[in-house]
């Protein structure tokens, strides 16, 4: 690995070039997981025996290519951008599937309110019904790429409190409840800076843009979940396909 090797350089290629093409032989090599922090460039700097700025060519160069996240102040991060479809069908399974990366999803908090207008005007149902909310944190593969929240309306999902404990995507809800057939009917794409809290729970800087994804679930022409999800923006790109 980079932190336990010195690299010796030829004079065939620039040393930046050389150094970006050893980095990346790491990580296809496994050496390096998605979300995992290389050493620092005062580490690797005297491994390749260059100074600091050819170092920092380097990283910039795979950070262009989507290959390193770097974070000021944190340092660089391996990184893989995220393909993610909003199509009329589509899951958040399927989607990290698709691109060979493990879904997992933590139930943050699941609890009971009476809808509110907004709520209530999503889900077409009278303010003051009961809702259950569930909070998660989506994984791709033990990276963090989104935190959201579901609304689901209790009459649709009956003791589903006492019954819901652990899912790896939220399809997986609707066919406990006999949903098979479901569609995104709505959506509304948002780019903002997130929250604090927001920040912590994707586990990225303040200062790093989010996309927040408002969307309505049917069955038929029945909302079934009113959803906002947030992803991080530096690490999922998203798109239509209906």
């Amino acid at each position: 690995m980079l932190n336990e090797t010195n690299h010796e350089l030829t004079n065939e290629l620039p040393r930046w070039r050389q150094i970006e093409l050893t980095i990346m032989q790491e990580i296809d090599a496994g050496a390096y997981r998605i979300g995992e922090r290389l050493p620092g460039e005062n580490i690797l700097a005297p491994q390749f025996g260059v100074t600091r700025t050819t170092v920092r060519r380097a990283l910039s160069e795979l950070q262009n290519k989507g290959v390193l996240r770097i974070e000021h102040g944190r340092g660089a991060f391996v990184e893989r951008r995220v393909n993610y479809g909003l199509g009329a069908g589509s899951s958040f399974k399927a989607n990290l599937r698709d691109a060979s990366l493990e879904p997992a999803v933590e139930i943050l908090a699941k609890f009971e309110v009476a809808a509110s207008p907004n709520i209530a005007n999503r889900l077409q149902i009278p303010v003051g019904e009961p809702v259950l909310i569930i909070d998660t944190v989506g994984k791709a593969s033990d990276l963090t790429i989104s935190v959201a929240r579901h609304h689901l309306p209790l009459r649709l999902f009956p003791n589903a409190l006492e019954r819901i404990s652990t899912f790896s995507c939220i399809t997986e809800i609707y066919l406990l409840f006999g949903y098979e057939h479901t569609r995104r009917a709505h959506c509304h794409i948002e780019a903002r800076l997130p929250s604090p809290e927001e920040a912590r729970r994707l586990e990225q800087s303040k200062t790093e843009p989010i996309l927040e994804v408002q969307s309505v679930k049917k069955v038929d022409q029945t909302p079934i979940d009113y959803s906002v999800a947030r992803y991080s923006a530096g690490r999922v790109s998203v798109y239509f396909d209906n």
